[in-house]
């Protein structure tokens, strides 16, 4: 990352590689078929799963993280997230702060971001380290550099605006016993790190089960299933497997003692919060 001191980036690589990583193999499906003329379009589709995100309020919940090398060796990190929905008021979707309490010599790093649907609006994003009590802004530019060690990036962390992607019905197929839409996403952009995205939406509650990501050379790059759970009505994630399929890494992300519509406010996300955290 640039401009960071390797008393950092040593620091950035004990915390936590979230959400995304990639994963190998086949995957058997069944009864693949076009997309009939009557289907919803793709971003329709995408546009129907980005709502049900927005439904809750907002949430907090601790986090396990399982990273895991292509030899077998393996890291866990631990911490505690919290997100509040703003539902695009001022061009802002939401606010997210995550706090490591695992490992001990990774204890209160913290990650904050500002998530806008407002056009040619770049996300806000924090990175605090209590060794160095330094506040970090990562800038526009960073936003494509590895998130804390991980495969996953920065930009990866934010929710895309819907037009930021050209949506296309694939085709729809049944993944796992469910019957799905595949949508392929491909970025507007020519700074995107990826050429497009394959996502397999369900057709009975519209949530993700499995994303693909390709790089820029239209390769394979990542893969992400997605094991979800239902709290009080609301479809929320239980665990996410990301597997690199270009290097073999991987990271499990586990979702545990989930709390939703606690009433989180604006002052829990704040330069102030990363460095105290949120007592509730």
């Amino acid at each position: 990352m640039l401009g960071v001191t390797a008393m950092i980036r040593k620091t950035i690589y004990l915390l936590l590689a979230l959400f995304l990583a990639a994963g190998n193999g086949s995957v058997a499906f069944a009864e693949e078929a076009p997309a009939p003329s009557n289907s919803p379009t793709g971003t329709e589709i995408i546009k129907k799963s980005r709502e049900l995100i927005y439904q809750i309020g907002d949430q907090k919940n601790k986090v396990t993280l399982h990273l895991i090398e292509k030899d077998g060796s393996k890291k866990k990190i631990e911490a505690s997230r919290f997100w509040k929905n703003y539902r695009a008021e001022g061009g802002l979707d939401s606010k997210m702060l995550l706090i490591t309490d695992f490992p001990p010599d990774s204890r209160g790093i913290s990650f904050l971001i500002w998530d806008y649907s407002q056009e040619n609006k770049t996300d806000d994003l924090w990175l605090y380290l209590p060794a160095l009590r330094m506040v970090r802004r990562i800038s526009a530019q960073d936003q494509n550099d590895a998130f804390l060690g991980s495969d996953l990036t920065f930009g990866d962390m934010g929710q895309r605006r819907l037009d930021e992607d050209e949506h296309k019905l694939l085709r729809e197929e049944g993944y796992l016993g469910t019957q799905t839409y595949v949508v392929e996403s491909v970025p507007r952009e020519k700074e995107s790190i990826y050429s497009k995205k394959i996502s397999w939406i369900s057709k009975d509650n519209w949530t993700v089960l499995k994303t693909d990501y390709y790089d820029r050379n239209g390769k394979l790059l990542k893969r992400q299933t997605i094991e979800w759970q239902t709290l009080n009505n609301f479809n929320v994630w239980k665990k996410t497997e990301v597997t690199n399929i270009q290097n073999g890494h991987r990271t499990i992300f586990e979702v545990s003692d989930l709390h939703v519509n606690g009433g989180l406010q604006d002052e829990d996300f704040t330069e102030r919060s990363l460095k105290t955290g949120i007592r509730k």
